[in-house]
């Protein structure tokens, strides 16, 4: 008589087996959220100098400053 039998014909997977699955899978979603987070953080800083530079005043071509007292 044996101890334990296989119904699914499939090989029985450890608790170690199982273990370090679940820990892979969040290594790769923690990855893959910081990369999500790094492209966001990337637009953001592209959309910000877009507005910066956009506020500021072109420079004049002669560049002289004119004043008026």
């Amino acid at each position: 008589m044996q101890g334990c039998m296989n119904i699914s014909g499939q090989p029985a997977t450890s608790l170690l087996d199982s273990v370090l699955n679940a820990q892979s899978t969040q290594v790769e979603m923690g990855v893959n959220l910081l990369k999500k987070a790094n492209d966001l953080q990337k637009q953001q800083g592209a959309a910000l100098v877009d507005m910066l530079e956009q506020s500021v005043p072109p420079p004049a071509n002669d560049f002289h400053l004119d004043v008026y007292a």
